[in-house]
C-alpha cells in the first residue's frame, strides 16, 4: 500500500512538473497551452484512478 501512494504522489508531481513547464514555454501559443494543459490534466486524472483502484480492492 505504501508504495502505491509513493506511485500516486510521483504522478501528482510529474504532473504538476509538466504542467508547469507548459505554462512557461514562450513558443506556445496561448489557447494552445490551455488545452495542453486539460489533455495533461485528464490522462493524470485517468492514470491516478488506475493506480487508486488496488488500493480499494479492484483488480486491474
Amino acid at each position: 500500500m505504501i508504495e502505491a501512494l509513493i506511485a500516486l504522489a510521483i504522478t501528482i508531481l510529474v504532473v504538476g512538473l509538466i504542467i508547469f513547464l507548459i505554462r512557461r514555454a514562450p513558443f506556445i501559443p496561448a489557447p494552445f497551452g490551455q488545452w495542453a494543459e486539460y489533455v495533461v490534466i485528464v490522462i493524470a486524472v485517468l492514470i491516478i484512478l488506475l493506480r487508486a483502484l488496488p488500493l480499494l480492492g479492484v483488480s486491474v
